[in-house]
C-alpha cells in the first residue's frame, strides 16, 4: 500500500508540472500600489493611479468609481503611464465630495486573462 502511495503521488507531481510551467509562465496582473492608497484619507484626487505587476492591456481596462451604491460619472479615459505601461492613469474629471469611495477594477495583462478587484478610499 505504501508503494502504491508513492507512485501515485509521483504521478500526480508529474501531471501537475506543465500546469505549473504554464503559470510562471503567463503570470496574472497583480495590483500592486495605488494613488490614492486603499484606506488612505486624501483631499479630492484629480486622478487615480493603478500600478500593477505587468502591463495592462488598456483595450480590456475597465474602473469605475462607487460611492455607497452609486457608480459615481467622474472618471475619464483610462490611459497607461508612458515610462511605466504597468501603471494606469484615471482622471477624476468632477470634484468629490467628502465620503468613502470603492474603485472597481477589471485588467487583463498580455495573457488576456481578467483580473479584478477593489479598494477603498475617502474624500476629506
Amino acid at each position: 500500500m505504501s508503494a502504491r502511495r508513492t507512485i501515485l503521488s509521483a504521478v500526480a507531481v508529474v501531471a501537475a508540472l506543465p500546469y505549473v510551467a504554464f503559470a510562471s509562465v503567463f503570470p496574472h496582473a497583480k495590483l500592486k500600489s495605488s494613488l490614492p492608497a486603499a484606506g488612505s484619507s486624501v483631499p479630492a484626487p484629480k486622478e487615480l493611479r493603478l500600478t500593477f505587476s505587468e502591463k495592462i492591456e488598456l483595450k480590456i481596462a475597465r474602473i469605475t468609481l462607487v460611492r455607497g451604491t452609486e457608480d459615481v460619472a467622474a472618471l475619464g479615459e483610462v490611459t497607461a503611464e508612458p515610462q511605466a505601461p504597468e501603471t494606469m492613469v484615471v482622471p477624476v474629471t468632477k470634484s468629490l465630495a467628502p465620503g468613502a469611495y470603492t474603485v472597481k477594477y477589471r485588467v487583463a495583462g498580455p495573457d488576456g486573462h481578467p483580473m479584478g478587484g477593489s479598494f477603498t478610499f475617502s474624500v476629506k
